[in-house]
């Protein structure tokens, strides 16, 4: 089991912490809410309560700067976000990071549907042009022309390549002893 302790990142001044361990990065609680000016205690129970978060809280040894290892309540990166997201609190950090969130889901979705909407009219306007452009064309006499043509090119070109086929056949048939005498 490979366990090492790394700096997180550092917001509002505050350093976040986590533990990485069998590759996964349990991030400390306790930072992140001085960080984001929540109190601690009311985060704890909440977590607590929290029938998903409550199931992934656990406390590792956590080496504080300029300290001796502590005891800390963390939980796995992947419910961290969420987590803070879900905070009710008036704290300015809480609210430029949810402010945050929001644009970063906006940005997320609205450029997917966006770009799918975008893609879907690119389809639709070439279709159309398309359609315009055979009518256009199946009016002029010399495309028509042109078209009966290139259907009679793929015909002889069928033609050719089952006549080359049956005189290979042939060629064939005379040496192996098999070609009937008339």
């Amino acid at each position: 089991m490979k366990q090492s302790i790394v700096k997180f990142l550092s917001f509002n001044g505050k350093t976040l912490l986590f533990l990485a361990k069998d590759g996964v990065y349990y991030i400390a609680v306790k930072p992140i809410c001085e960080a984001i000016g929540v109190d601690y205690i009311q985060q704890y129970k909440n977590l607590n309560d929290d029938p998903i978060l409550s199931s992934v809280l656990c406390k590792y040894t956590i080496q504080i700067p300029g300290d001796q290892g502590r005891n800390m309540v963390c939980m796995p990166e992947r419910y961290i976000y969420g987590w803070i997201f879900s905070i009710q609190s008036n704290a300015k950090e809480l609210v430029d990071y949810k402010r945050e969130c929001y644009n970063i889901l906006f940005d997320h979705f609205n450029g997917t549907i966006t770009h799918r909407h975008e893609l879907l009219t690119a389809k639709v306007k070439t279709k159309a042009r398309i359609s315009e452009l055979v009518t256009s064309l199946n009016e002029n006499t010399a495309f028509t022309e042109w078209q009966e043509l290139k259907a009679a090119e793929a015909r002889l070109g069928i033609a050719f390549k089952q006549l080359d086929q049956r005189e290979l056949r042939e060629v064939a048939d005379l040496f192996t002893g098999t070609a009937k005498l008339l």
